[in-house]
């Protein structure tokens, strides 16, 4: 299903960071996992309730790999237009399809069938990638390209800064501290609302967090990394079950996203082996398509599901009073539930080989030929995608 065994099973190479790549494909599960809502005993765990956060992970780790891959060569001259074209060639196929896919979904079956009202706004909004500029992630024409948006935004930044020396620091640190700002303010208005301000946030953070790996080497046993990554990830389940600072606590997990980045890019510790056998490499290389094509599955299991089941003579299972999120139209058992949500994501996994094979590594190939053209093949070898 994809173009080869070393397409999808990329091993440790170079400048490659190979724990950081698979925990990408976790991080993509568990968006997935929350976009689900509190279905089953699996995604009804207490900290995928708050998921969602695990979307800022993706920002701090593209800001630690575009400095890594892009940086120095944006400071030595090479083309803000080719770099920008490198990066819409990665990312804007697969954000096409899933629009287009979800789009006729909403309007063929929701407002068709249903009835709903539609919004080609919304469509054309979300297809144009303007999501990342509104308040809130509540586009079902492009339930996550927000995000893709944002990165484009981010890309621009970076495009603009590095390379400026000591006056794009000065207008880095003030822009994150601008950020920083008005989330704790609480300030949420486009174009610079919240989502834009979580993508500034964590893609300055990872920046900095490629810095002091570049520049801070200490000697750390494998079995203290392993505790350090440990610590990492226990901190990370324990904030998102905890939420001791409500939304605020995305400030938190940012910065312990960072430090998870700069333990977990030596890629020496045990569960950094871990992360590196074949099955979560496989992960992390579907990563990408994981979280671009989840809700093509989640949104019609929710929205058709009651219809389905009411037409096969169950409507016993069908929510009397659907809880809001997530398949919270389903009554189903809790082991039930589990086995569905299991099905989902292995399905998601196979549809995301196919979207690899088909569209991604395509894009990949292209990004690639353009890049060794243009005397950057080795940074989009690294530069992988969210």
């Amino acid at each position: 299903m994809v173009t080869s065994r070393a397409a999808l099973a990329r091993l440790p190479d170079g400048g490659r960071f190979v724990a950081l790549d698979s925990l990408r494909g976790v991080a993509a599960v568990a968006v997935m996992l929350f976009h689900m809502g509190p279905f089953g005993w699996i995604a009804g765990l207490p900290f995928l309730r708050n998921g969602w956060l695990m979307v800022d992970f993706f920002f701090v780790l593209s800001g630690f790999v575009i400095a890594a891959s892009y940086g120095e060569r944006l400071a030595q001259g090479f083309s803000r237009r080719q770099f920008m074209a490198l990066r819409l060639g990665r990312v804007v196929p697969l954000h096409l399809a899933a629009v287009l896919v979800a789009s006729a979904f909403q309007w063929f079956y929701v407002v068709g069938t249903l009835g709903r009202p539609g919004d080609p706004w919304l469509f054309m909004r979300g297809l144009l990638l303007l999501d990342g500029f509104d308040t809130g992630a509540n586009n079902p024409y492009a339930p996550v390209s927000w995000s893709i948006s944002v990165e484009i935004v981010l890309y621009a930044i970076a495009a603009m800064l590095f390379g400026t020396g000591r006056r794009g620091l000065a207008i880095a640190v003030l822009l994150m501290s601008a950020t920083i700002a008005l989330l704790v303010l609480g300030i949420n208005y486009p174009p610079v609302g919240r989502l834009l301000q979580r993508g500034i946030l964590g893609f300055s953070l990872g920046v900095g967090c490629h810095w002091l790996h570049r520049h801070w080497h200490p000697h750390l046993h494998p079995a203290l990394l392993t505790a350090l990554e440990a610590a990492c990830l226990a901190a990370l389940v324990w904030l998102l079950a905890a939420m001791p600072l409500g939304g605020l606590t995305l400030l938190l997990t940012s910065a312990l996203f960072a430090l998870i980045v700069l333990v977990f890019a030596r890629d020496k510790g045990w569960i950094s082996r871990l992360l590196q056998l074949r099955p979560m490499i496989a992960l992390g290389t579907l990563s990408y398509s994981i979280y671009m094509l989840h809700m093509l599955l989640i949104a019609p299991v929710t929205r058709a599901g009651p219809a389905v089941l009411t037409a096969l003579g169950r409507p016993d299972l069908v929510a009397a009073r659907p809880t809001p999120g997530g398949i919270g139209t389903l009554a189903l058992s809790n082991g039930a539930e589990t086995l569905v949500s299991l099905a989902l994501i292995a399905l998601t996994i196979a549809l995301s080989a196919v979207s690899f094979r088909w569209l991604e590594e395509p894009a990949r190939r292209w990004s690639r030929d353009h890049a060794r053209r243009w005397g950057a093949g080795a940074a989009e070898r690294e530069a992988l995608t969210i």
